[in-house]
């Protein structure tokens, strides 16, 4: 007899389409492979923007600390990059409204910044590389 594999809870709400309660589960595992993976089959079903949108302070904090944290993370970046944007397009309107996700979203922004620092600084050294490179071969 083959055992029935039990599905998890955001699989469960991906079936029935409920893409916000889906990412609501993801996020409440608090598993970062499974949230990305959930946002990435979002994505891929054109339901990533209805399961970010119409959040109230709550269901958005979670998203807003995951974010935050993992944008940096190179394994996620890709995929956080396109949910940060998506997030500032939906709640630019509500800044200032609640301390709690202001300061996420201002971590958010430091996260960015400093990621874009270090990308740019990563830049100038392959520039100073690839020159001491092209001179030894001179």
């Amino acid at each position: 007899l083959l055992k029935k594999k039990k599905l998890k809870k955001y699989d469960v709400m991906l079936q029935k389409f409920r893409y916000g309660d889906a990412l609501d589960e993801a996020l409440a595992a608090r598993d970062p492979n499974a949230i990305v993976a959930v946002l990435e089959e979002l994505g891929r079903r054109r339901g990533l923007i209805n399961a970010l949108s119409n959040r109230d302070e709550e269901t958005l904090e979670p998203l807003l600390a995951f974010t935050a944290t993992f944008i940096s993370r190179p394994k996620y970046t890709p995929i956080l990059i396109g949910v940060a944007n998506q997030l500032c397009d939906i709640y630019a309107r509500v800044f200032g409204q609640s301390d709690t996700i202001d300061e996420y979203f201002e971590k958010l922004h430091m996260h960015v910044k400093n990621e874009c620092r270090t990308q740019s600084a990563l830049n100038q050294l392959i520039g100073q590389i690839d020159t001491v490179m092209y001179a030894a071969e001179m």
